[in-house]
């Protein structure tokens, strides 16, 4: 997670604005986006995805970690997510917002308040090849996406379909087997 972690961290100070991450099985994948947020200098995380599950899921293991205790963690189809984000900006907090892709009558709405904030932003697609890759759910992203966003597509699984409308500038991937080489590698070095 840490080299992967570098490696996009790097690729975005170099200028690179969408990134795709193949990330495998266990890989982690919600703890490394949370820790490649937190070492950016973006102030709003908007994790984006069309499966509903995935928010529950990142709020869970965000909160178990101290290094992202002061992330606040705000849905978007709560009724007052306007005034949670705007609360939490105020006092300097890190904003993840939640936003579901599933066209809904507000889905535009949320979508024009989270990109017309200020701040620095970071997009997470999570599950990118689940409906996230289909233009229906997706062009009103890249309608609203500016150059200053940085977007990180993350997919354990078909990164090809996942990748198929956005204008990915950097690609990272990590296998299975990548991923046993390297536990294996960092159980020897405990070994030392």
């Amino acid at each position: 997670q840490y080299q992967v972690a570098v490696e996009v961290l790097t690729a975005i100070q170099k200028g690179n604005r969408c990134l795709l991450t193949e990330l495998c099985a266990r890989f982690g994948k919600t703890i490394w986006s949370g820790a490649v947020f937190a070492e950016s200098n973006a102030q709003i995380a908007i994790v984006a995805s069309y499966v509903k599950t995935v928010f529950t899921s990142f709020e869970k293991d965000l909160t178990s970690f101290e290094q992202f205790a002061d992330m606040v963690h705000v849905d978007t189809a709560d009724a007052n997510y306007q005034e949670k984000i705007d609360a939490a900006l105020k006092d300097n907090k890190r904003v993840v917002a939640y936003l579901s892709l599933v066209n809904g009558g507000k889905r535009q709405e949320r979508i024009e308040f989270l990109f017309n904030l200020t701040q620095q932003k970071m997009l997470i697609i999570d599950e990118a090849d689940f409906g996230a890759h289909t233009l229906n759910q997706v062009q009103p992203l890249l309608d609203i996406i500016d150059e200053t966003t940085y977007t990180i597509i993350m997919t354990g699984t078909n990164s090809e379909r996942a990748a198929s409308i956005w204008p990915i500038d950097y690609v990272t991937s990590v296998t299975y087997p990548e991923l046993l080489m390297q536990k294996a590698i960092t159980k020897d070095a405990e070994k030392v």
